[in-house]
């Protein structure tokens, strides 16, 4: 049976780089020695350029940005890549722009710059709060930088935090 109205969208944007590749990861990232990140916000609204047509009278209503580690993107990439979305999607007023983040690289004033952009929720990649797992999982934070990025992130304005964390 067909749809009466055509279903709302949700939409993945993919950052694949990390500033260390996780030894337990299996998403598509890489370690970060270089990236053109202009280059890269280019070849994704290219991208989302071309499939437009398949989407043309459908709402977005949630965007979630998740790598590798977005967060390693400018304030500026990240807002460039926002403005773009707008300019081409039907944006639900109410839409969750979600943003993935590593403790590691947590840097309160690129967090203000995001929450500017339009990203409205963080999500924080803390896996633990036990140091000695978060070694033996390669991970570049500590239990301390952790807390640490949820202060920042709540001091830069968000109010929407999810924690990313390992359990079994």
């Amino acid at each position: 049976m067909p749809f009466l109205t055509n279903p709302p969208l949700s939409l993945y944007l993919h950052m694949p780089w990390c500033e260390r590749k996780c030894p337990y990861c299996d998403f598509n990232s890489h370690q970060a020695d270089h990236f053109d990140e202009a280059a890269y916000i280019s070849a994704l609204i290219e991208d989302l350029l071309q499939e437009l047509p398949l989407i043309w009278g459908r709402q977005v209503t949630s965007i979630f940005i998740g790598g590798g580690t977005p967060s390693l993107f400018s304030a500026e990439a990240i807002q460039q890549l926002m403005s773009e979305l707008r300019a081409c999607l039907n944006f639900n007023p109410a839409i969750e722009v979600s943003m993935e983040c590593n403790p590691g690289s947590a840097d309160e004033s690129r967090f203000q710059g995001y929450r500017e952009a339009g990203i409205n929720r963080l999500s924080i990649g803390v896996q633990s709060f036990a140091d000695s797992k978060l070694q033996a999982l390669g991970r570049i934070h500590d239990r301390q930088q952790a807390l640490s990025a949820f202060a920042k992130a709540r001091r830069a304005g968000f109010d929407n935090i999810n924690l990313d964390l390992m359990y079994g």
